[in-house]
This record gives C-alpha cells, structure tokens and sequence, in this order.
C-alpha cells in the first residue's frame, strides 16, 4: 500500500482541525478556548486549499480568522467579568453534553439528507462556477446586502460593546482581583 504526500497531508491538517476542536472544547479559559478555534479555523482552510478550493480558503481566513475572532478576542479581553458560580458547573456540563450529542445527531441526519440528494449525480452536473463568476455575484449581485449585512454586524457590536459594560460593585472588585 502506498502513501502519497497528498494523503499525509490531509492526515496532519485534518487531525490539526480536530485536536484544535478539542482544544477549544477543553480548555479551561475562554481566551485559550478561543485561540484553540483559531488553530482550528486555519487547519479548515489548509482543508480547503487541498481540495482545491482557493476562494473559500481565502475566505475562512479573512472572514473567520481575520474579523470573527478578533471581535469576539477583543470582546473577551475587554470585558473580563465572572459570567457563572463554580457550583453550576456539573450541572451545565451534563446538560452542554446532552445538547452537544443532541446537535451531533441532527447534524449527521442533516449530512446523511445532504448525501443523498440528487445533485450528487455525476449525469446532469453543472459546470461549477469559478471563482471570478464568484467575485462578480457579491460586488455586482448582491452589493447592497452585502453592505447592509455590514452595518447591521456594526450596529451589533456598538450595542453589544455598550451592553457588557457592567459596573456592580462586585464585577469591579473581581476584575481589580480583589477577594469576596
């Protein structure tokens, strides 16, 4: 049986994706949690680069690594406050765990229904579009969703920035570190 570097590639950037899925599953504070989605996000785009789709490789990177995340590490760093008590934890993680298998089971019924539509048929495909058809749909098409889609992603953040401000007496003396 013979390996090809192809294969050995995708074993590395696939099983990257997952240990950094797990990464960000396990870790203990958000923000490694979140660096953790980061690694995982960038192993995806080596995914899709190997399948030779360059665009959405672009855009996992821009889009994902590039503005997703850094909002969501800066929202994260900049508003450092206790958001639960220790003693619910057992009970959350029971429940996180019965919800995260429940969404598994949907999303491997979802893929299975995806799998066996009749677009799959090699008969009557489409030529796919290329990546300039791509790039001429969302400047030409769909311009003003686009832009609309960005204000209402800035008006989300001003309002959310402006919601996590939280000035309780006892947010204030954990974030200066101080004992209860």
């Amino acid at each position: 049986m013979a390996i090809d570097f192809e294969t050995v590639i995708f074993v590395i950037v696939s099983g990257a994706a997952v240990i950094g899925a797990l990464g960000c599953v396990f870790s203990a504070r958000v923000a490694h949690s979140l660096l953790w989605l980061m690694f995982t996000f960038f192993a995806v785009a080596g995914a899709f680069l190997m399948a030779s789709a360059e665009m959405l490789s672009a855009i996992q990177i821009l889009v994902y690594l590039g503005s997703v995340m850094l909002v969501v590490q800066f929202g994260v760093m900049l508003t450092r406050r206790r958001i639960q008590d220790v003693e619910s934890l057992p009970t959350l993680n029971a429940l996180s765990a019965v919800s995260g298998l429940g969404v598994f089971a949907f999303i491997l019924a979802l893929l299975r229904g995806v799998m066996e539509h009749s677009m799959w048929d090699t008969e009557a495909a489409p030529s796919p579009p290329t990546t300039l058809e791509f790039a001429d749909s969302i400047f030409n098409d769909w311009t003003m969703a686009t832009i609309i889609l960005g204000a209402l992603l800035a008006m989300a953040m001003i309002g959310a920035s402006y919601l996590v401000r939280d000035e309780r007496l006892i947010n204030l003396l954990w974030d200066m570190g101080a004992e209860e």
